[in-house]
């Protein structure tokens, strides 16, 4: 009697906690309770506040701020956090490894040397016509007061942006969207470069140096010496230093497209 007594109770106390189980949460397909993944969730929150997890939101920003991709911003990694900085002017990206800066609206004009080594803080400047280039048709445009060699031509070539049989004039007329001022940005910077009059936009890529500073001490200005292409697009025609065309000049990530920006 007691044996059967003892039994019955242990069936019931069995019972009792199938139900608590169940109760406790759902049950999933292989029989575990549902809630017993909030184990996992703590966890999760735990790594929230681990050294791994704190640089995921920042992506590719740094301790110091650095440009945008599209050049309107910097970017700045604080605490594991994006800090973002909108300029409207845009971002000039520092040569030197240093802090990049917004762009200001003014800059005192200085080029004591041959060419321009050092970008426009407002990234305005005159934009002048010079190179060989192709048209929309295909046509091919020389210079007849440039050898239409440009001094970034090894690195155009080591890029894939030019073949390696190419001459000077083969890889400016390949390129087509092309400016000077290598040495203010880089051989091979992309630059969107902006007529504020028209809204008009292109990507080019910085393939020569120059212009001389004696162009733009004539001016008074920072220059862009840019392919046809570029000019006829954004103005309609070549233009010259003394034209006193004005562009925004704005650096950009390296996987910009060349040509127009719609």
């Amino acid at each position: 009697m007691r044996a059967t007594f003892a039994s019955s109770l242990a069936f019931l106390l069995s019972a009792c906690a199938g139900v608590n189980a169940t109760i406790g949460g759902e049950t999933d397909d292989a029989g575990v309770p549902a809630d017993a993944g909030t184990a996992v969730d703590a966890g999760t929150v735990a790594g929230d506040a681990g050294a791994p997890d704190a640089g995921v939101p920042c992506g590719s920003a740094g301790a110091t701020f650095t440009c945008s991709a599209d050049g309107m911003s910097r970017e700045q990694c604080v605490s594991g956090s994006l800090v973002t900085d909108a300029c409207s002017r845009g971002c000039l990206r520092s040569r030197d490894g240093g802090v990049d800066e917004c762009l200001t609206s003014t800059w005192p004009f200085s080029c004591p040397g041959s060419y321009g080594t050092v970008p426009s803080t407002s990234g305005d400047y005159y934009v002048t016509a010079f190179g060989c280039w192709t048209d929309a048709t295909g046509g091919i445009h020389t210079d007849p007061g440039d050898n239409c060699i440009p001094y970034c031509l090894a690195k155009a070539k080591a890029s894939g942006l030019c073949l390696p049989g190419d001459t000077g004039p083969d890889c400016e007329e390949r390129v087509t969207w092309f400016t000077a001022d290598g040495a203010r940005f880089g051989c091979l910077a992309r630059l969107k470069v902006t007529n504020p009059a028209n809204g008009k936009s292109v990507v080019a890529v910085a393939l020569d140096y120059g212009p001389g500073c004696s162009v733009e001490r004539s001016v008074s200005f920072p220059v862009l010496d840019a392919s046809g292409r570029v000019d006829r697009y954004l103005f309609g025609a070549d233009q010259g230093a003394s034209d006193r065309s004005l562009v925004h000049v704005i650096q950009v990530d390296d996987s910009a497209p060349l040509g127009p920006v719609q």
